[in-house]
């Protein structure tokens, strides 16, 4: 997970990216359309390669320019782990695995929403949040796609194929370890891959 160096990155950065996004400052238990929001974002960000991290309380005074924003004290103890887990889980399956923490930097605080990919499948919205103009679609698998920086229901094939490939990458790689823990695959130890490397290198002098 980042660091407090990384985490300053991310505030000073000033651009959203496929792993990055800002939100304005707000207070978790307001109204259910910012909680839709960040519940989107939330679920494209786990199925993603290494997740992403959300950071609240900046704000975009120039289009696609993004700056720190004063948040109140209010707003900053609104945001509990176990208050946004449990409304933003009520809607996404499997769970959404994530951490939350109040971050000071330069006299401002921010709070800081680490997204961790998924674990074994996508991450689907389970059923449907309509609220002020924003909406939660059930049966829907959220992403961020390369092609546009967004939280939007998965719609191309490249997208598509990218997902598909991370999930039975992770499904291989726990299968694996599985049988390795059964004693049916052999470990490989540290001086076996060592000495197959420069086998495979001394075979090509």
């Amino acid at each position: 997970m980042p660091n407090g160096t990384d985490l300053q990155l991310y505030i000073q950065r000033g651009k959203e990216e496929r792993y990055l996004e800002y939100k304005r400052s707000m207070i978790w238990t307001g109204n259910d359309t910012t909680k839709v929001k960040i519940a989107k974002a939330m679920m494209a960000m786990a199925n993603l390669s290494n997740g992403g991290v959300i950071v609240v309380g900046m704000q975009e005074p120039t289009r696609g320019v993004w700056v720190p924003e004063v948040m109140t004290p209010q707003q900053i103890v609104s945001f509990t782990q176990d208050d946004v887990a449990q409304w933003v889980n009520d809607y996404a399956t499997p769970a959404v695995q994530f951490s939350i923490e109040a971050f000071p930097l330069n006299g401002n605080q921010f709070v800081i929403i680490q997204v961790q990919e998924f674990d074994a499948a996508p991450v689907i919205c389970r059923k449907q949040k309509i609220t002020g103009g924003e909406n939660l679609e059930a049966g829907v698998i959220y992403y961020r796609s390369n092609r546009k920086i967004e939280s939007a229901p998965i719609s191309t094939d490249e997208d598509l194929r990218e997902l598909i490939s991370l999930a039975v990458d992770k499904g291989t790689s726990k299968q694996v370890s599985r049988l390795r823990s059964l004693g049916l695959i052999p470990t490989e130890t540290t001086n076996q891959r060592d000495t197959q490397q420069y086998e495979t290198e001394r075979g090509g002098l």
